[in-house]
């Protein structure tokens, strides 16, 4: 028997904590160019959005040129869906975003020889970011474009021309479609008069988001300052520089472009430039930005510079054949833009790049007739790439490109690009000038 002074347990008989259920709250919808869903405290919100941009090209040049184009598509006249994305993205908690995006108008090489083609879905924007964390800002983890280039981190939706600039092709898409498995720091400074960002990276060369391998990293950065900011952002000044250094993937690289305008999937599309399969073991690259707008005008430049280190050429088995010590290779392009109709050109102070263009005076019909005109933009741009240097000689490229936009309403738009350009290679077979024209239909939502 046990002793009157041991304490007596008796079982528990309070009920435990009913589990939390879900909140249930309201998402309200609504039309910002887009469809959208937020709650009353702007808590949580989701939005659904795409966008399709389909490309009717026809190309001019000698046949001795056309025929000496390499590429898995020959130089010749095309259609194609340059891109199709299905989007879905929101925000949970007021302070974590996400964003998921897959690209369906894509293709790859199912063998090395180009014997045989598939198409695939890409991940692009695959990524969730912490806001407004203390210090810090925001951090964004997952696949994303890396930290550099004016052109590059203004999206597609909002391009002055149907194709970025020779530089970007050579050095920022990379074979990875333009992004990256990585993490970011970014925030804006003085009142969003600029902004900075750094990010370390995993590198590869597949559109796919995913690499193996050691080490092989990536950091990169970019900072950005408005010296001139006035009359609302009508009248501004953007300067910027980016910068990165990484380990080449499996001590690989290669740089090409391909022309103004695509006949085909970018992966098969005719290369106007390309230096073919190096081996090294790492690159930096630096890219100055100017960009001023003022009013209905604006202006945009930057210049590429790149470094590969310990570079060797290789031959037709992809063994090294002759050392390079550091090979440099460099492009620049210079643009400018003007509204017809006046508007001026949108400025994203979040991300320093240009954002949505918005008419005045959109384009709308009945069977009365039509309203309104939309935004019609003008526009010109010369590019330069230079890809020989030492044993390599990937080529030099001239390119001026003129355009013209129309935007029916913020979500649509029409673009009319010519371009001639002027290839100087090492088989002589294949210089000369290609001339483009191209029209693209581009919606998004």
């Amino acid at each position: 028997m046990p002793p009157a002074a041991w304490p007596v347990f008796e079982p528990a008989t309070a009920t435990p904590p009913a589990a939390p259920k879900a909140s249930g709250t309201r998402l309200d919808d609504y039309w910002k160019n887009g469809l959208r869903f937020e709650s009353a405290d702007k808590e949580f919100s989701l939005f659904v959005g795409g966008r399709v941009q389909f490309d009717v090209v026809g190309y001019l040049a000698a046949d001795g040129t056309r025929a000496n184009v390499p590429g898995t598509s020959p130089l010749e006249d095309g259609v194609s869906f340059r891109r199709v994305r299905i989007d879905v993205g929101g925000t949970i908690y007021q302070n974590i975003e996400f964003y998921t995006q897959v690209d369906f108008a894509n293709g790859f090489l199912a063998t090395a020889d180009g014997s045989r083609l598939s198409n695939a879905t890409y991940p692009t924007d695959l990524w969730v970011m912490f806001r407004d964390l203390p210090l810090v800002g925001n951090v964004k983890v997952g696949n994303q474009k890396p930290l550099y280039s004016f052109e590059h981190l203004t999206s597609s939706r909002f391009l002055n021309f149907l194709e970025r600039s020779l530089g970007f092709d050579a050095f920022a898409e990379g074979f990875n479609n333009g992004f990256e498995p990585g993490v970011t720091a970014t925030d804006t400074y003085l009142d969003k008069r600029g902004t900075w960002g750094v990010g370390l990276f995993k590198v590869t060369r597949s559109p796919f988001g995913w690499n193996v391998g050691r080490n092989e990293a990536e950091v990169n950065g970019r900072l950005t300052y408005l010296p001139v900011d006035e009359d609302d952002g009508r009248v501004l000044v953007h300067l910027g520089l980016g910068a990165a250094h990484r380990d080449l993937d499996q001590d690989q690289a290669r740089f090409r472009a391909r022309l103004d305008a695509r006949n085909s999937p970018s992966t098969f599309s005719p290369l106007i430039a390309d230096t073919g399969l190096l081996l090294g073991t790492r690159q930096q690259l630096l890219v100055p930005e100017f960009v001023a707008v003022c009013g209905p005008w604006s202006f945009q430049s930057e210049y590429y510079a790149s470094w590969v280190h310990d570079a060797f050429t290789t031959n037709a088995n992809n063994q090294r054949v002759a050392p390079q010590g550091t090979v440099f290779f460099q492009s620049a392009y210079a643009e400018a833009h003007y509204f017809l109709t006046g508007e001026t050109r949108e400025y994203n102070r979040e991300t320093g790049v240009f954002g949505r263009v918005v008419p005045k005076n959109r384009l709308a019909w009945s069977r009365a007739g039509f309203t309104g005109l939309g935004a019609w933009q003008a526009t010109a741009r010369y590019s330069y790439l230079d890809l020989d240097n030492k044993g390599v000689v990937g080529g030099r490229v001239h390119d001026m490109t003129l355009g013209l936009n129309w935007f029916l309403n913020p979500n649509m738009k029409l673009q009319w690009n010519y371009f001639l350009a002027h290839r100087n290679v090492a088989d002589p077979a294949g210089d000369g000038f290609i001339q483009g024209f191209a029209m693209r239909t581009a919606i998004d939502f």
